[in-house]
């Protein structure tokens, strides 16, 4: 019998039908193993990868470092879709002032292609867990967070620009009294001007100085920092520029106590807006902290909310509503405050 089997496995060694690690089981010998099928394929597999990463790398090297044509015509057919339409220019002009009070590089249909962009990516995510609930919850979410996040920026920086803005209008006052002319008032306070202000106030003493329309440039000056002082500044200027008033000098003195008292009363305002935002975290890190409690209570939850439909769109809409929440309040707070 043992001859047999030695002969049974010496012949299926020669066809290559079984490895050596079957040999050994019929034989009852203990011989060195080799590798199978399987562990042979890692090697070319490996390889594979390796190239694939290099080639995607270099693909999108050349893709990033090649001249911008299709992504530029893409932008300026939404541009012009956008003014075509009175609403259009309106939203394509708000976003144009807070591109440019924060400094961002993106222009407003960029960030247009970037909402449509995220929000169809959150959309077909949803959609891989066949859940329609998940699908417009992350639409929604991607596609408003450019935006708000856009609007933060600016907000916060109008918010610093506004808490200065009671001291620009006083050293204003201050100039224009010895100067009793408006152009030069505002060229005179560029090295007095607060910091937070100095960009604003060189754009528009520029624009004066350039000969375009003073008029428009001041409802420019007003238009970007979009707070009633600035209109109302804005006002008596232009009331002043186009000959309607012949010295503002006691407009100016009135709106500048005015802002004083406001100002004392954002003050008192703060607080209460800090108290709120106290209360907001107090209430994020309890639902936190809820959660362990939740799962050692419940220790089928984790499966109930990640690998139920229900559960997912619990879950979606419960993120996209925290996330807007905390933007619209940031913004809240710093626009009032």
């Amino acid at each position: 019998m043992s001859g047999f089997a030695n002969g049974v496995t010496g012949s299926m060694r020669g066809t290559g039908i079984i490895g050596a690690t079957e040999i050994n089981e019929v034989t009852g010998n203990i011989g060195f193993t080799e590798f199978g099928t399987s562990e042979w394929l890692l090697i070319p597999m490996t390889l594979l990868l390796f190239i694939g990463l290099i080639t995607s790398g270099a693909l999108l090297h050349q893709t990033v470092s090649a001249p911008k044509i299709l992504y530029p015509k893409t932008l300026s057919i939404l541009r012009q879709k956008m003014l075509s339409d009175k609403n259009g220019r309106f939203i394509y002009h708000r976003y144009l002032i807070w591109c440019s009070v924060t400094g961002s590089k993106a222009t407003p249909e960029a960030y247009l292609a970037i909402s449509m962009v995220g929000a169809t990516g959150g959309f077909l995510f949803g959609l891989l867990f066949s859940n329609i609930l998940v699908s417009l919850s992350l639409f929604l979410l991607f596609f408003l967070s450019p935006s708000l996040i856009l609007y933060a920026r600016y907000t916060v920086l109008i918010n610093r620009m506004i808490r200065s803005f009671c001291t620009f209008v006083d050293l204003f006052a201050r100039h224009y009294s010895s100067r009793k002319n408006i152009v030069l008032a505002f060229r005179d306070m560029l090295g007095d001007c607060p910091k937070e202000l100095q960009a604003e106030l060189i754009l528009l003493s520029n624009t004066l100085s350039d000969g375009g329309n003073p008029v428009k440039a001041v409802e420019a000056f007003a238009d970007r920092l979009n707070h009633d002082w600035a209109r109302d500044f804005a006002t008596y200027i232009m009331s002043g520029l186009e000959g309607e008033t012949a010295d503002i000098q006691s407009s100016l003195n009135r709106l500048t106590n005015e802002m004083y008292i406001e100002q004392d009363e954002r003050e008192e305002r703060k607080s209460e807006i800090y108290a709120i935002w106290i209360s907001l975290v107090i209430v994020i890190i309890i639902c936190l902290l809820l959660i362990p409690y939740n799962q050692s209570l419940l220790p089928d939850s984790y499966r109930l909310y990640f690998f139920t439909a229900d559960g997912q769109a619990l879950l979606a809409m419960a993120v996209t509503t925290w996330c807007l929440s905390i933007l619209l309040a940031f913004i809240w707070g710093r626009r009032h405050g």
